[in-house]
């Protein structure tokens, strides 16, 4: 039971983060280069924890999605500037303001039911942590990751915003 609804939350989320990805990839290709780089970088962090059994993998999916989301990020706005309108980007980064702790808050729901407390031995599978009951202390740890990624894709709009005014500035005429 707990393994599915875990592959459940993962799914919907990497859907989330790539379909934002897709609609802002026009107006801020660094915050789609971010979100694509947080997937990959969940699946990796999946793919190198579970090499050892079950233990810890989400911790280590939330920390390889914050770096992929980081690194990617960086480099797409180096790569990729903001081209959209700045208006629109900063609306878009005051609505994913606002609506960070509500999706929080239904993510830490989810994850408590997925991992429930004192789930402890085989049964655990992937919310087991070395048979520590650290009483949903991981959770509180991968909702703070996702306050901080949300707080970074912001930012990456906000810059791509600051981007795309400049972009959108006339080039001063030399007069000759």
């Amino acid at each position: 039971m707990l393994t599915p609804m875990l592959t459940v939350i993962f799914l919907i989320w990497a859907a989330v983060c790539l379909g934002f990805g897709a609609f802002l990839i026009r107006r801020a290709p660094a915050v789609t280069f971010g979100l694509l780089g947080a997937v990959l970088g969940a699946i990796a962090g999946f793919l190198i924890a579970n090499v050892d059994g079950p233990d810890e993998v989400p911790a280590y999916a939330a920390v390889g999605a914050s770096v992929g989301l980081a690194a990617n990020g960086l480099v797409g706005l180096f790569v990729a500037p903001g081209r959209g309108s700045s208006r629109t980007l900063r609306r878009v980064a005051i609505a994913v303001c606002c609506a960070t702790p509500l999706v929080a808050a239904a993510l830490t729901l989810l994850l408590q039911v997925a991992c429930p407390l004192y789930v402890r031995g085989a049964r655990s599978g992937y919310c087991n942590f070395k048979d520590q009951d650290l009483m949903g202390g991981w959770v509180s740890g991968a909702i703070v990751a996702f306050v901080v990624d949300a707080l970074y894709v912001i930012g990456l709009l906000l810059v791509s915003s600051v981007q795309a005014a400049r972009a959108e500035e006339p080039s001063p005429v030399r007069a000759a």
